[in-house]
């Protein structure tokens, strides 16, 4: 059996937690919706990064928390992919990814195509890489969703390096640890990972025992924007985006506000800085909606990125 045709079997379990944890999920569009954000205005850059947001998340979000930005210092791409909890429950998040964004990328002249997926996203990446092999040129995941408890403590047994799948094919969890295994071994694609070291799922710790340990980076707290936004600063100049050598610690960027960046594009609307939507600036956030400049308004002092945690339940 192909390793897609593994992947494929028994998603249906997935679904139902998909379904558990959200009642009624959101309906899903298609295409896909999605947002492309150019790091240097009317010039595409050879690189795209494609963000995946967590569950109950917005693809802004990523904005808000500076991932944005640090791609586009480092001449990066970025393409918001709105992939909610609705396409993971009808099973077509990889179906969609593919079609309606990556694909599309690849045709639209970008070599190198990154897929960066936090918590549910994390899960959509690595379906993605894996259903699709040679297309995607590196995975980066921060808090990834990898499988339930019952699959992750066979493995924990006897930890991730000894750990050897069976030959048959097993539900959709114990699939992807079987193409993580393999993917981690040949170092094709690259697989960066972040997460906080008070996060209680166990699998990210297991993942980080089959990766160098250069492309695993962890700091103190839990499943939340907070510590997946520093995160996110320390791993973003490490990450050979564009296929040179990581810029060197220390070199220093000086990031944008969440404000600055869309205005700048020319969005619907600007956060204030308390970071919330000013008023008449459109719930769907930076990058959906009518493509109209935010009215002018006096700059805001701050020089860095927000940061923002919210108090939500995990996603």
């Amino acid at each position: 059996m192909s390793q897609v045709l593994r992947i494929g079997a028994g998603l249906g379990a997935l679904a139902l937690a998909v379904l558990a944890a959200c009642p009624f999920p959101r309906a899903t569009q298609r295409p896909m919706r999605s947002s492309q954000l150019l790091a240097h205005a009317g010039e595409r850059s050879d690189t795209v990064a494609i963000l995946l947001q967590g569950h109950g998340d917005a693809p802004e979000e990523f904005v808000r928390h500076g991932f944005v930005a640090e791609l586009e210092a480092a001449g990066v791409d970025v393409i918001l992919a709105d992939a909610h909890s609705g396409y993971y429950a009808e099973q077509s998040t990889e179906v969609r990814l593919w079609n309606d964004i990556v694909a599309p990328a690849r045709a639209a002249g970008y070599s190198r195509v990154w897929l960066v997926g936090i918590s549910m996203g994390g899960m959509g990446a690595i379906w993605t890489a894996s259903m699709h092999p040679g297309e995607v040129s590196g995975v980066v995941l921060l808090a990834p969703y990898l499988g339930r408890r019952r699959t992750l403590r066979a493995i924990e047994e006897v930890g991730a390096p000894a750990w050897q799948p069976h030959a048959e094919a097993g539900p959709w969890d114990y699939e992807i640890w079987r193409w993580l295994k393999q993917a981690s071994a040949a170092q094709n694609p690259p697989i960066f990972l972040g997460y906080g070291t008070h996060d209680a799922d166990r699998g990210r710790a297991l993942l980080g025992q089959l990766l160098p340990p250069e492309r695993v980076f962890t700091r103190p707290g839990g499943h939340d924007w907070q510590t997946w936004t520093e995160l996110w600063h320390v791993m973003a100049p490490k990450v050979p985006w564009r296929g040179e050598d990581p810029r060197a610690p220390g070199a220093g960027l000086v990031l944008r506000t969440a404000d600055e960046l869309c205005q700048d594009k020319g969005f619907d609307f600007a956060y204030d800085p308390a970071g919330m939507p000013m008023e008449g600036s459109g719930e769907r956030g930076c990058g959906f909606g009518p493509a109209r400049r935010a009215s002018p308004r006096p700059a805001t002092p701050t020089a860095t990125a927000r940061r923002w945690s919210p108090a939500s339940a995990a996603r």
